[in-house]
């Protein structure tokens, strides 16, 4: 991928060498032979390692002054969705540290990334940027849709989500100075920094924490009331306030699927109509996508319903191993604005720009596309338990590619725990979402996964929930 004249630096030599060469083979073989031993879940390799196990986890739990959600520490193998935790137990992993792992455990062409990454920096910088930053950025640009009316231009980049989304917010500022405000949906999810916190429609996130009053909140798309109703209540509502604070605002900022708020998402007519409505108010779109980004079908979720021409701002992250905000040449920043030391490890940005290579080369996007075909065989399988063993444990059921949630039970918080926990106690790694009902949240390595392991999985989802479901019978008699 470089631009470079092939073998002109000493960096290519050494790629090319035979020695590396040999070395890289043999490094590869080992790791993907014993990864191979971990294709199927299992328990701990024995009662002794397994609690030595749990006191390290109780340590750990006790040096960061909080317990984990669940008692996991990854020994550092996996075998695509299969990951390995340190009292040698196999998990199938449907969070993917919410959302990282795309590609699974022991991807062997992102292990071949890794490799690659070693000759020099662990981390790289804004000032003193690497090849691999360059590429990560052509490439994400090349594929932002420019022929269907994308006009972003530029991109950034940073080390986390969080940091893409202050950037974002410190851009639209500065180019729609001296507007401040954000407008928001409710349930949305931005991050957790001093900024985003108040953004973040969740209160026990900031604690203690001083409010500025820049943020005011839209209700988004509701099924159950229609798009016509739904569409007179949140235009209506972004008018009026529009209204009350003439000026004040600098953007819309959303999820077109919502992550955290319980994979919530809305007919394309309900983004168009709301996105015209603010920039009739003279707002920025701002579009966060560092969860959804390559889960909808299509690379951006914006793409997936066709916003291309709307979107002034957006910010990627998660599967993509970095983290960017993209912006139009009108939302270009004066120097000095945004910057940071790293800008992502080595490793992270040539593995995203292999990852956007993948995505392609093995035809994961489009409708017919294999996230699609995944997603609709979670969809039919959990659409099965629940008419079938799991008929009246399991209520809504929610999916966009590889963003899969469904209701067990009433959808409370208790529920949902009781029903995670049991699931990681048979061998699959899930998560929650939503604001009451709650949601078992996936978000599936679908890189890595084959129609089989959605079937196993399915297969223990309806175990967990029979078995829950036993436990609440028991204790109500």
């Amino acid at each position: 991928m470089s631009q470079t004249p092939s073998g002109s630096t000493q960096f290519q030599k050494l790629l090319a060498s035979p020695r590396f060469q040999y070395a890289r083979k043999e490094l590869l073989s080992a790791i993907a032979e014993e990864a191979a031993a971990l294709r199927k879940v299992r328990g701990s390799a024995s009662q002794e390692a397994r609690e030595l196990y749990l006191k390290e986890v109780a340590q750990f739990a006790s040096e960061r002054g909080r317990d984990l959600y669940f008692p996991y520490l990854a020994s550092g193998l996996g075998c695509g969705p299969y990951v390995e935790l340190i009292d040698g137990s196999v998990k199938l992993d449907m969070i993917t540290g919410i959302g990282i792992n795309f590609f699974g455990h022991a991807h062997p062409e992102l292990l071949s990334e890794m490799v690659d990454a070693v000759g020099s920096d662990v981390m790289q910088g804004n000032l003193q940027p690497g090849i691999e930053a360059k590429q990560a950025i052509s490439a994400i640009l090349s594929r932002t849709g420019a022929a269907q009316g994308s006009r972003l231009k530029h991109a950034w980049l940073t080390c986390s989500g969080t940091m893409a989304n202050e950037m974002a917010l410190k851009i639209i500022r500065q180019k729609k100075s001296p507007a401040t405000k954000i407008l928001a949906f409710e349930d949305c999810f931005a991050g957790r920094s001093t900024a985003m916190q108040e953004i973040t429609d969740n209160p026990g996130y900031r604690q203690g924490q001083p409010i500025y009053g820049e943020v005011h909140y839209l209700p988004f798309y509701n099924a159950k009331m229609g798009l016509s109703r739904s569409l007179e209540i949140t235009v209506g509502h972004l008018n009026w306030l529009a209204g009350r604070y003439p000026g004040k605002f600098a953007a819309l900022m959303m999820e077109l699927v919502q992550g955290e708020g319980g994979f919530n998402f809305a007919p394309q007519e309900f983004y168009i109509k709301v996105f015209e409505a603010a920039k009739a108010a003279g707002m920025a779109v701002w579009i966060d996508e560092v969860q959804s980004f390559g889960r909808t079908g299509e690379l951006f979720a914006y793409q997936t319903f066709g916003l291309q021409p709307y979107v002034d701002v957006v910010t990627i992250g998660k599967m993509l191993q970095a983290c960017m905000v993209l912006y139009t040449e009108e939302y270009n920043p004066k120097p000095g604005l945004v910057s940071g030391t790293f800008s992502g490890s080595t490793v992270a940005l040539r593995s995203s720009r292999r990852i956007l290579e993948l995505l392609d080369e093995q035809k994961f996007l489009g409708k017919d596309g294999r996230i699609a075909q995944l997603s609709g065989r979670f969809k039919t399988n959990l659409e099965a338990l629940s008419s079938g063993s799991c008929a009246g444990m399991i209520g809504e059921i929610r999916a966009i590619g590889g963003m899969i949630a469904f209701q067990p039970f009433a959808g409370s918080m208790d529920q949902v725990k009781k029903v995670l926990m049991k699931l990681f106690d048979l061998g699959v790694v899930a998560f929650y979402c939503g604001h009451g009902p709650y949601f078992v949240r996936m978000l599936p390595p679908l890189g890595a996964m084959t129609e089989a392991d959605v079937d196993e999985t399915c297969r223990l989802i309806g175990e967990s929930m029979v078995q829950v479901s036993s436990q609440f019978e028991q204790k109500n008699q």
